[in-house]
């Protein structure tokens, strides 16, 4: 198991009970290598190799026609879905899918290059980069489904533990000896942070990030050293006070909207770890849990520059440079802040 520094598992203040079972149960890394991207990090993960070998230099939006960087896992790779089907074992992949080429992603296929063509036998995610979690491009296999029409208040974190549940009990009730393998990779925290009302509430009602981020920012770091995540002699980088300000310099209406921001990415994640539970309660249900390999990994571009210095609450706009004033998110935004009606990121001083 593996985190950065948001979750309580690992020195932050947002509550990840499921992780903190895991964390307790089983061993916590401290020394994790990652591309700091998507695809690749992704692409290394599924198949045990540098992602340059594997097509993923970038992530599959930007892929080119070049060797490294052209998205496209070859045969001569297998991803651990084929190695494990290959076993004997079920295998599924549950939500976000940044692995599939650009170029191949629609309904015209070919699909070798899907989850189902990668030794997954069951999907049921969304092929892009991120997706708005209450009406998502949301994949069957290969088929698109619109389960969120007619029913408000559904939102995919739910749902894909319901659906990976339902996979998981079903396969144990057919096949009970037959050993499974389930990539679940939840869109939290990846923005857009949508969360529910009830959880963003939760969050809001513990006041967490009152103080501001360069508080938050000093507590993290000394929870760590404690927890010996860091080394009890690293130093603590100096605020880049040339592009974030004190949080002690903000205005009123600053520091209500960029604590709104954060909430909403913390009831998020907790909302997410709270689904991640269900999935491995499902697995105990099952009399298997002793019996089974679960690794944690907690940590997402949710918590990353694209939100800007004031935050977004479309991170497609940001990505176009088109920026959102402190006042006209307050006045727009800030009432539906995690809900359908945003894309949102929050500000970057969180990160």
């Amino acid at each position: 198991m593996s985190a950065s520094g948001p979750p309580s598992t690992f020195g932050g203040v947002i509550p990840t009970p499921a992780l903190d079972r895991i964390a307790k149960a089983g061993l916590r890394y401290t020394n994790f290598h990652s591309t700091a991207l998507c695809s690749p990090t992704r692409a290394a993960l599924i198949t045990g190799r540098n992602h340059h070998n594997v097509g993923f230099g970038v992530i599959s939006e930007a892929a080119t026609g070049f060797p490294g960087y052209n998205s496209v896992i070859s045969k001569d790779s297998a991803t651990i879905g084929t190695i494990l089907r290959d076993n004997g074992y079920g295998t599924s992949w549950f939500g976000k899918n940044h692995n599939t080429p650009e170029f191949v992603s629609s309904q015209a296929g070919p699909f070798d290059q899907w989850p189902v063509g990668m030794g997954f036998e069951y999907f049921y995610g969304f092929v892009g980069g991120d997706a708005s979690q209450w009406q998502p491009n949301l994949t069957r296999n290969t088929t698109p489904i619109y389960p969120y029409i007619g029913k408000p208040g559904w939102h995919l974190t739910t749902a894909m533990a319901d659906e990976a549940v339902g996979w998981m009990n079903q396969l144990n009730e057919l096949a009970p000896d037959k050993p499974f393998f389930c990539y679940y990779v939840p869109g939290g925290t990846h923005a857009p942070h949508h969360a529910t009302p009830e959880w963003i509430k939760k969050i809001s009602d513990m006041h967490l990030f009152d103080k501001g981020w360069n508080d938050l920012r000093d507590r993290i770091f000394a929870n760590q050293k404690k927890l010996g995540v860091i080394p009890q002699d690293a130093k603590l980088t100096a605020w880049p006070k040339e592009m974030l300000k004190d949080w002690d310099t903000l205005n009123a209406d600053e520091k209500k909207l960029f604590i709104k921001q954060v909430e909403v990415y913390a009831a998020y994640l907790t909302y997410t770890d709270h689904e991640i539970g269900r999935v491995i309660d499902a697995v105990e249900k099952m009399g298997k849990l002793d019996n089974t390999l679960i690794i944690y990994i907690s940590g997402d571009n949710g918590s990353s520059a694209e939100g800007s210095p004031n935050g977004t609450p479309n991170e497609v706009a940001q990505f176009n440079g088109i920026e959102f004033s402190v006042e006209r998110q307050l006045k727009e935004f800030y009432a539906d802040w995690g809900s359908e009606k945003t894309y949102n990121h929050m500000a970057v001083g969180w990160t």
